[in-house]
């Protein structure tokens, strides 16, 4: 029945059901430089308690998913409190990141969020050289590490394995070996890829 009024609300251009997600920007910064990124920049956020007013907002509304969009979302020091509020508000949560600033400490607090809920998607340009060319020396392998600290928080605390995906730009630097990068990310365990298209 949701379905049939979100179709006929977009055909008829008007709300006849409420949204089925709600996305928010919670920071527009990066610690990155990405050659095709032109969405990155410094400018003023939303705070914690105007952020968790929206989640209490679209909770009532019966909205089931939230996305915290970026910018880099670990950006905010406060982020992992942003999504521990928002799973306990009864969303599920799917956040794309470059991976880099996950520490220790950082993928441990995410092992405290029930990985049934809370979800990633790591960005990842192509191997490791390709990657670099885009985002930086270095950064293939801070993505990587980011994702295993993840992986070994998630097994230290003994959770159910937590869905992590690859997003994966194809584009003219990775296009002829993009089966080998396919196959390598799911050496490294990755639970599936979404691929997008470079446009402008």
């Amino acid at each position: 029945a949701r379905n049939t009024r979100m179709l006929f609300s977009r055909r008829l251009n008007r709300s006849l059901a409420p949204p089925d997600r709600v996305s928010v920007n919670v920071t527009l910064r990066c610690n990155l430089t990405c050659t095709m990124c032109t969405t990155c920049y410094d400018s003023p956020e939303l705070s914690l308690d105007e952020i968790k007013s929206i989640i209490d907002q679209t909770a009532e509304w019966g909205v089931e998913v939230f996305n915290p969009l970026g910018g880099e979302p670990f950006m905010r020091a406060d982020i992992e409190e942003v999504l521990s509020y928002a799973v306990r508000h009864g969303f599920y949560v799917t956040v794309t990141t470059n991976g880099t600033l996950i520490t220790e400490k950082r993928a441990q607090a995410i092992a405290a969020i029930p990985s049934d809920r809370l979800h990633f998607n790591f960005s990842l340009d192509g191997a490791e050289a390709t990657h670099d060319a885009i985002r930086s020396q270095g950064m293939w392998k801070r993505a990587i590490q980011g994702y295993q600290r993840i992986r070994e928080a998630d097994t230290a605390a003994g959770n159910p394995r937590r869905k992590i995906l690859a997003n994966t730009i194809l584009h003219a630097r990775n296009v002829d070996d993009f089966e080998a990068v396919l196959d390598e990310q799911e050496a490294l365990g990755f639970d599936g890829v979404q691929i997008l298209n470079l446009f402008r």
